[in-house]
């Protein structure tokens, strides 16, 4: 496989349809057929699901695609930075969803200090930057526990508490402006949305207290359960740091639970950390 062939099908998944990838693709539609039949011949596996007008794509194109997305965009950037290899210098670095509010002024006052540095951010999971990092796709990544840290060097840049929210405008004491926190007791008493991999830390928590927790959603983005919260359908829980973007429309308390918390942690590689120049000189700022 090559990266001619990655590009034929990221074009053909984006058009919908085999004919229209070959007219943008400037060539006719047998050459570019026998092509992916020849990519799923290689890959042992059907990636496409034709059909008289348009594609589908299997569980395993799906997978392809998503990887060969991240390739080609590695393939451009590369070819990027070589061309302006002497002129500047550029930083690879993965950020998750809910560290942004808290690490950008430090990456302001690195921008300051270095003005060449030009930036590769790639906005992700956990997950998803923990394979970036171990393909050395970027140099480094903000990451939030919990997660398994492996080989990875972390420093803690921050540790925060989770605070539930609920909409202002609910039926409840607890959404007055006099209540300054929420116990779990009370806590139990809502249907609640959160973030997927705090859900276990969740349920370990109540369960110690022999409480049930009511689970309403299970998300992939914090943001997810704000929306949640702020439509009336469930108390949102979350780190502390992003409270901020709603803050007008719902009611933020801290929860009285010392083992509901998370930490950011700044994680790179020990090869990292040898051969960049750049890692190390951001290293300093943290």
């Amino acid at each position: 496989m090559d990266l001619k062939q990655m590009e034929y099908f990221k074009t053909i998944v984006d058009t919908g349809s085999i004919n229209q990838a070959a007219k943008l693709l400037h060539m006719s539609q047998p050459p570019l057929s026998m092509s992916m039949k020849k990519l799923e011949e290689e890959l042992g596996t059907s990636l496409f699901t034709r059909g008289t007008k348009h594609v589908t794509l299997t569980d395993a194109g799906t997978i392809f695609y998503q990887r060969i997305c991240r390739i080609l965009e590695l393939a451009e950037n590369t070819a990027v930075e070589v061309s302006k290899a002497g002129l500047q210098k550029t930083f690879s670095l993965g950020l998750t969803p809910s560290t942004i509010p808290v690490v950008l002024n430090m990456l302001a006052r690195f921008s300051d200090a270095n003005p060449d540095v030009r930036f590769q951010i790639y906005d992700g999971s956990t997950f998803e930057l923990q394979h970036l990092l171990d393909t050395k796709v970027i140099d480094a990544a903000f990451l939030r526990t919990p997660f398994a840290s492996g080989d990875f060097k972390t420093i803690e840049i921050k540790k925060e508490p989770m605070v539930c929210a609920i909409p202002k405008t609910q039926d409840s004491s607890i959404s007055s402006s006099k209540a300054v926190s929420m116990s779990l007791e009370q806590l139990s008493k809502y249907p609640i949305s959160t973030y997927r991999r705090y859900q276990k830390l969740l349920n370990d928590t109540f369960t110690e207290q022999g409480l049930e927790l009511n689970i309403f959603s299970i998300c992939d983005d914090t943001r997810t359960s704000l929306l949640w919260a702020k439509n009336g359908k469930a108390v949102a829980v979350f780190p502390k740091s992003l409270s901020l973007e709603f803050s007008n429309e719902l009611t933020v308390l801290p929860i009285k639970a010392k083992s509901l918390e998370t930490s950011i942690l700044f994680a790179y590689t020990s090869e990292a950390q040898r051969s960049n120049e750049l890692l190390k000189d951001f290293l300093k700022y943290i």
